[in-house]
């Protein structure tokens, strides 16, 4: 039986993660070939390991900084010739915290952020998505092939919950791909956002428990998510059944926030 994404070639960028590893898992078994991309080489590794033992096909590991235009283009001319020309971006890679943002200060976190703690979260979330679409786009319009750019964004870029820069980084990736959805439309190149609420993650895991508890109780489906329902949406988007989608906004957030 042929897998839904057959034939696609996928860089996931934090692939090591928890989002990002079962999202890689999942293409994988779908059929497509996974470039793991993390900062944490063990990780990537991890995960490529994750992936062999479920039969995918294969994979590469490549360990860099988003934030890197350099090494961003480097992994895709690495894949390009090592796999074959990459039609699917799942750009997953980020942080909800940064050196310096003054975290700890809550409410008065704006005040006490220094410059370089609100700039590294937008380099990792913002500048990361740019640099790996724009190398993407480069080898598919070379090819002349569609494509799929998914971004990872959060109810945090649609709601305004949690820390400013954070937040403020993933609504900034809900503009971004509906910007680059109506300039690449005519290309055949999509480009959506996953917006998760709540799921059980390593990041999620540093939210104080009863807090946790707070929006469990204020989601309609009484639970907190998991990896696999991001997974599920990206598969959907990367592969043809959404062929009629594009700048759009998918959020597996459990009724947590109804837009």
């Amino acid at each position: 039986m042929a897998g839904r994404l057959d034939g696609k070639i996928a860089v996931v960028t934090g692939a090591g993660g928890g989002l990002g590893r079962e999202t890689s898992v999942r293409f994988a078994q779908e059929g497509a070939r996974v470039v793991c991309q993390d900062l944490d080489e063990g990780a990537a590794k991890a995960t490529a390991d994750a992936i062999a033992s479920a039969g995918g096909p294969d994979t590469m590991v490549w360990t860099c900084d988003v934030s890197d235009s350099a090494a961003i283009d480097a992994m895709f001319a690495a894949a390009s010739e090592r796999l074959g020309v990459v039609d699917v971006l799942v750009s997953n890679a980020g942080v909800d915290r940064t050196p310096g943002d003054a975290f700890e200060e809550g409410g008065v976190q704006l005040a006490l952020m220094s410059d370089d703690g609100w700039q590294r979260m937008l380099d990792i979330h913002l500048n990361g998505a740019f640099y790996c679409s724009r190398a993407m786009v480069r080898g598919l319009v070379e090819a002349k092939r569609g494509g799929s750019i998914i971004c990872m964004s959060s109810v945090a870029g649609t709601s305004g919950w949690g820390p400013v820069h954070y937040a403020t980084a993933k609504a900034g990736l809900l503009g971004f791909v509906r910007s680059i959805a109506r300039m690449l439309g005519g290309l055949g190149i999509r480009a959506n956002a996953i917006c998760p609420g709540v799921i059980d993650t390593a990041m999620t895991r540093n939210i104080p428990s009863e807090m946790i508890d707070g929006l469990r109780l204020l989601t309609p489906l009484g639970r907190v998510g998991e990896a696999r329902d991001i997974a599920a949406a990206a598969v959907y988007l990367a592969g043809d059944e959404s062929a009629f989608v594009t700048g759009q906004a998918i959020s597996p957030n459990g009724g947590l926030v109804i837009a």
